[in-house]
């Protein structure tokens, strides 16, 4: 009988994170419904909401403890990222259906400073904050992945906190007080604070990282490139160049490139493949994904402004991209798999998919498209890997 009930206690200890992530998860639907609507109550009973979330995601991760399993880790992640992915669509949904958004208690205040037009005119400015929003937060865990290795993953600074912390209630605060693109200011603040916390406090010392190789999201394209050099290019040089050509075109405009030369971003990004098979196992080797996978959003999220696709299905698209690449990332962690993102195209595959689709102008079927299978995939996989690994575990 004690043996029952000790298995029994477990299996809630184990349940119980997840579970309340998921209905932090409920209240940030709340949230961003009533952000939709757009008045003082609505806005009174969103941020009503995202303390809700905060505390049952915060809460959630007490019962997890220090070191959880690799299946309860990424599920009080994902949960949470979603959940401000929900809420930050809901702040800029909102903007679109009540245009310019919600101005706030006080927000008259920052008429004519650079608050105002913050992210550029209209409702296009506001998605591509939320589109900025959501890059951070999911870069945020890739970082931690990155810097603390697989003996500290789960370690985060306190002050800013993981996913669904206090970066929702502030933000909701704000909307009330001083409007939407404010809320977004905010939020933006805090998470590169966060990143620069987590680096700076993983980079005091020096730590086995993992397998870092497996957290850049290679597809086959990759692979196949890096395969010719075979390990012997270093992954930074090549990146770096990439980044520069992609930086330099994006500050002049990939608007005023014609036709296929929209590719060429993508090409030079793809000097990046050539090391998809080096161990990545130098000092600051740990930069690599998380740069890559930035380079990726904001290829996404540019080729998507230039490719007039409606700005949701770009924001869909990036926050189903970097949910991808976050669970293929703990996949490796929980040996699960090699690394190769043979059925989600590979960060190369996409970045091909949505240059071709821009050059030629069917970017937005081609980001609806995506967008829906990375989804897809995404649910399929937890139903299927990770909620079936748990089952195991818990018997």
């Amino acid at each position: 009988m004690s043996g029952y009930l000790s298995t029994r206690r477990s299996l809630l200890y184990r349940l119980a994170p997840l579970t309340l992530s998921r209905i932090s998860v409920g209240f940030a639907l709340i949230a961003a419904l009533w952000l939709v609507v757009a008045s003082v109550r609505g806005e009174i009973i969103a941020l009503v909401a995202a303390a809700a979330v905060f505390a049952c995601a915060h809460s959630g991760r007490v019962l997890a403890g220090q070191r959880p399993p690799v299946i309860v880790e990424w599920g009080l992640a994902g949960y949470g990222m979603i959940a401000e992915l929900v809420v930050y669509a809901g702040l800029a949904a909102a903007a679109g259906l009540h245009p310019p958004g919600q101005p706030g208690l006080a927000g008259s205040s920052l008429g004519g400073t650079f608050v105002a037009g913050l992210g550029g005119a209209g409702t296009v400015g506001v998605w591509r904050l939320a589109i900025v929003a959501a890059t951070l937060t999911v870069l945020t865990p890739m970082v931690d992945l990155c810097v603390h290795g697989a003996s500290r993953a789960a370690a985060r600074p306190s002050l800013f906190g993981p996913p669904s912390d206090v970066r929702l209630p502030l933000a909701c605060l704000t909307v009330l007080v001083l409007g939407t693109r404010a809320a977004f200011l905010v939020v933006i603040v805090l998470a590169v604070a966060a990143l620069v916390a987590i680096i700076i406090a993983g980079t005091r010392q020096p730590r086995d990282r993992g397998e870092l190789r497996g957290y850049r999201g290679d597809g086959r394209i990759s692979i196949w490139i890096g395969k010719w050099v075979g390990g012997r290019v270093p992954p930074l040089p090549p990146l770096l160049v990439g980044l520069l050509v992609t930086g330099v075109l994006a500050a002049l405009g990939l608007r005023n490139l014609p036709g296929i030369l929209l590719l060429t971003p993508v090409e030079a990004m793809l000097l990046a493949a050539f090391a998809s098979w080096h161990p990545h196992d130098g000092p600051g080797d740990w930069v690599v994904p998380p740069l890559l996978q930035a380079a990726e959003y904001v290829l996404i999220a540019e080729l998507g402004f230039v490719g007039r696709v409606w700005p949701p299905l770009t924001f869909a698209l990036v926050t189903a991209t970097g949910l991808r690449h976050l669970d293929l990332a703990y996949r490796v962690r929980a040996g699960l798999a090699a690394g190769i993102d043979r059925r989600g195209l590979g960060w190369e595959g996409r970045m091909i998919v949505v240059g071709i689709a821009a050059a030629v102008g069917f970017a937005p079927v081609a980001y609806g498209a995506l967008a829906l299978y990375l989804w897809w995939r995404l649910a399929r996989d937890w139903v299927v890997g990770w909620s079936a690994r748990h089952a195991s575990v818990n018997r």
